[in-house]
């Protein structure tokens, strides 16, 4: 972004906080410290929704601000890439991630954030909002035959990854963030909607989101393994 928007950051960096949290747990679960069942347990889950729409949703602000739209989407892709080949690794397959999605929202936007952002101010969080949730309903109760449509949002039987994040619904998301950020723009500089504030570390982790995320899960693991060496 241009300009830091600080409670923006501390939000981002909460997340990052929250993530990091959360992928502990799956690693406990992988070294059999605790139970896969926690993961059906409803905190576990509303803590996984709010910590990927909080991305893409702050992904769809900052899409306002940045200089490029498409260098960012290539950098996301290329980490995406990344996180890919570990998975793979690590045998947890993921196929069309966060970052995945993150990279094409970003693409897709630099050539049509012009038209969707010309939805009336009034209107575009409902309309957006409403695409969120109709499509999404479709995406996780509607099975198709062909297999490679699962990017979109519409899976085969069978179909599994270790992180999906499929365009339909989550671009409704990430245009519901755009639509925010350009109210951020509009507001004067002294406003609160511009000036709140935000612990400074939180900030400062907000603000190496990607490095954060290309890095705690390989520390995490790293960690764990030793720890089950240790303890034999």
């Amino acid at each position: 972004m241009s300009e830091r928007i600080r409670w923006l950051d501390g939000w981002r960096g909460l997340v990052c906080c929250l993530m990091v949290f959360y992928h502990l747990v799956y690693d406990l679960i992988i070294f059999g410290w605790q139970p896969y069942s926690i993961t059906q347990q409803w905190p576990l889950f509303l803590l996984q929704r709010f910590i990927a729409l909080s991305f893409i949703f702050l992904s769809g602000v900052s899409a306002r601000f940045t200089r490029s739209n498409l260098r960012r989407a290539l950098i996301t892709a290329g980490a995406g890439l990344l996180v890919m080949a570990g998975g793979a690794v690590a045998g947890e397959p993921i196929l069309f991630g966060i970052l995945q999605f993150l990279s094409v929202a970003m693409a897709a936007y630099h050539f049509i954030g012009k038209y969707t952002d010309r939805v009336p101010d009034r209107a575009a969080p409902w309309l957006w909002g409403a695409l969120y949730l109709v499509t999404r309903v479709i995406s996780y109760t509607t099975y198709v035959e062909p297999t490679w449509l699962f990017w979109l949002g519409l899976r085969a039987p069978g179909f599994q990854s270790s992180d999906w994040v499929p365009v339909l619904p989550n671009i409704f998301m990430f245009l519901l963030g755009a639509w925010f950020g350009g109210r951020l723009l509009a507001a004067p500089a002294e406003s609160r909607l511009r000036t709140l504030g935000a612990p400074e570390g939180l900030a400062r982790i907000g603000r190496h989101t990607l490095i954060v995320y290309l890095v705690h899960q390989p520390v995490l693991y790293g960690a764990c393994w030793v720890i089950h060496r240790m303890l034999g």
